[in-house]
């Protein structure tokens, strides 16, 4: 066997198996190196795989085909990753317009664009990458959507339109306070503040998710002593207290055309609860005359009578033609569809 020169040629019987035990043998012994580096792991019957027993300690001794099968399902999900996801850290984003296109038509066509918005100087033209988001804009949409909130459709558009306003004028804060070093306040700060304040009207409501006597913390003195923002609180408290006359008064002398915007809707909710305080408590046999009403509501005469039916009451008209409302009425109730559009007599800017 042992021959010079002699290819070796295994014969049949234990030549054969002697081979087989010796490389059987080394692979033990190669085994062994390999389990010894970690004694924590249990080891297994010889395999001439040596790396994947080691592979099997490594993963939760998990068997051979369930391993392959999630390097492969890794495999696969890296590839998708690095197909989807850019080879820079982070991510890039593009606003194509800083101002919805139909809001940039109807500005064009009012003309109401800023210096700084004009093409080529133009006071009725502008373009996409000159125009922005007007904070007004979404102010007199809630305007004008608050009076058709009885439609289904509009009433989405509404709550959409409320949503982007408020975070519109979380924006606009947060430029006001970046670049407060160069200026102490701004010209329309007060106003634009104050309309946070109002946005609070109604069964305490948070806009902006946070109490206002925390916001007020964080503004500066000189806007909380501006007129626009002393008016918003005063309005605010009258709502509260339901002090009706106070709170009309209050708004027909003192609102701008935006806060006026946002304070018309509970114009008539504080009206109808006038309207019930002089039913529940007036004299029964003297019915309260409309005309009265009227001026303490600063509403025309059939405008009041209008919104004494809308909420379930009578009203009487006496031979000299004198319009009333009978006290005592238990028919009182809220318009399920809202109320109709009521004006505002004296107001200044109507």
């Amino acid at each position: 066997m042992e021959k010079t020169g002699q290819p070796f040629r295994p014969q049949r019987g234990g030549r054969r198996g002697t081979v087989r035990t010796t490389r059987s043998s080394s692979s033990s012994s190669s085994f062994g190196s390999e389990f010894q580096s970690r004694p924590s792991s249990r080891p297994g019957p010889p395999n001439h795989n040596n790396s994947f027993i080691v592979r099997r300690s490594d993963n939760n001794n998990l068997p051979s085909k369930d391993y392959q099968r999630n390097k492969r399902v890794q495999h696969q999900q890296q590839q998708e990753e690095d197909d989807i996801m850019p080879s820079s850290s982070s991510l890039v984003g593009t606003c194509p317009f800083m101002c919805p296109v139909e809001e940039r038509m109807q500005r064009e066509r009012l003309r109401d664009l800023s210096v700084f918005e004009r093409l080529n100087g133009n006071p009725g033209k502008t373009s996409p990458s000159l125009a922005v988001k007007k904070v007004e804009f979404h102010v007199r949409s809630h305007h004008k959507l608050r009076r058709c909130s009885g439609d289904p459709n509009i009433s989405s558009m509404y709550h959409l339109n409320l949503e982007q306003l408020t975070k519109a004028l979380t924006s606009l804060y947060d430029l006001y306070e970046a670049n407060r070093n160069s200026q102490p306040i701004y010209e329309n700060e007060a106003e634009f503040r104050s309309l946070h304040v109002l946005l609070h009207l109604g069964s305490d409501r948070k806009p902006m998710g946070e109490s206002l006597s925390l916001w007020f913390r964080l503004v500066s003195s000189p806007i909380m002593k501006s007129k626009e923002m002393c008016f918003a609180r005063r309005v605010l408290r009258f709502y509260h207290l339901g002090n009706y006359k106070r709170f009309i008064y209050t708004t027909a002398a003192e609102a701008s055309s935006l806060q006026y915007c946002i304070v018309e809707p509970f114009i008539n909710e504080i009206r109808a609860f006038a309207v019930s305080c002089v039913n529940y408590g007036g004299y029964k046999l003297h019915p309260y005359p409309l005309s009265d009403l009227s001026k303490l509501l600063m509403m025309k005469v059939s405008d009041v009578e209008s919104l004494c039916h809308d909420c379930g009451l009578e009203t009487s008209t006496d031979e000299a033609g004198n319009r009333f409302l009978p006290t005592k009425q238990t028919s009182f109730c809220h318009p399920r569809g809202g109320f109709q559009n009521y004006g505002l007599v004296g107001l200044k800017f109507l």
